[in-house]
């Protein structure tokens, strides 16, 4: 059974710790919201769409699912999204340098890409002590700070949602830090961090208001600029190393941070510093665009 993380080679850990934190963390932040929620069929589908996640994840801490089946997984709790028309509809018109553009058909491939691409990438930065968590709570606290301060016609009612379930996260990740850092007792194993990604993606895209030009996609992008940094990295060096793109490997960079003398705990500082400056590149890009 896979509820303990053994050493391995492609591991930085070198005793066993139980991967069950996802489990916390799925049960506290909804637990936590679910009592203030007004739900209507936006928070339904994000709510439906993020627990169907982390129980594909779930199966694959037991069971060690092929990409191809997770893949499939992750497509169906794109599905669920759809069906509850929680999707990119919008892009900022660049070249009138103002106003929206609906993406018709395209809304689909582009909330696909995005949604699966954050629930993956938030997995593959899961890989030294408290950085996959500390990353989504900088992401989420960018992201309610540009909720917050741009002027928006979103529905009342899903913003007040997507604030609830935003800060009951905030809150369980934060919880979860205690036992994941320096040095870690648990992890979230795959079920935490599909998780995170997933309900992450789709709240960004919940929560973003129609008449805002950079909410739906540039600021969320932002606000992730270093995890997605380290997969498109991952991509072109496997790429040009004959490598399939999913094959794992040490090569992150928290990898490398590790390689030239860093501790675990100061790795995990300095990237959540470089987070938090992608962060605040992204408020400020959402201030200038108003």
């Amino acid at each position: 059974m896979g509820f303990v993380d053994l050493p391995g080679l492609r591991k930085i850990h070198s005793s066993p710790i139980p991967r069950i934190g996802g489990l916390a963390l799925f049960i506290s932040s909804f637990v936590g919201a679910i009592p203030f929620l007004v739900v209507e069929p936006h928070t339904a589908g994000v709510l439906l769409g993020a627990t169907w996640i982390f129980f594909l994840g779930f199966l694959d801490d037991v069971y060690n699912l092929r990409p191809k089946v997770k893949l499939l997984g992750q497509l169906f709790g794109c599905l669920i999204l759809f069906f509850f028309n929680v999707r990119i509809e919008f892009v900022t018109d660049f070249l009138a340098g103002k106003g929206l553009i609906s993406l018709g058909f395209l809304t689909y491939p582009l909330t696909l890409f995005w949604v699966i691409g954050l629930t993956n990438t938030v997995n593959l930065i899961d890989g030294v002590d408290g950085l996959a968590g500390g990353i989504v709570f900088i992401a989420l606290s960018t992201l309610l700070a540009v909720r917050l301060s741009t002027p928006h016609t979103q529905d009342v009612l899903v913003m007040h949602n997507v604030l609830i379930l935003s800060g009951s996260l905030m809150g369980a990740i934060l919880a979860f830090l205690r036992y994941n850092v320096f040095p870690a007792t648990i992890f979230m194993g795959d079920s935490g961090a599909y998780f995170l990604g997933f309900i992450t993606a789709a709240l960004s895209i919940a929560g973003a208001a129609k008449g805002t030009i950079l909410l739906p996609f540039v600021v969320p992008l932002l606000a992730f600029g270093l995890p997605v940094l380290d997969v498109v990295y991952a991509i072109v060096r496997r790429r040009r190393n004959g490598v399939n793109i999913f094959q794992a490997d040490k090569e992150h960079f928290h990898h490398k941070l590790l390689k030239i003398g860093f501790s675990k705990a100061d790795t995990t500082r300095f990237l959540w510093m470089v987070s938090s400056c992608f962060g605040l590149l992204a408020i400020l890009t959402a201030g200038i665009s108003h």
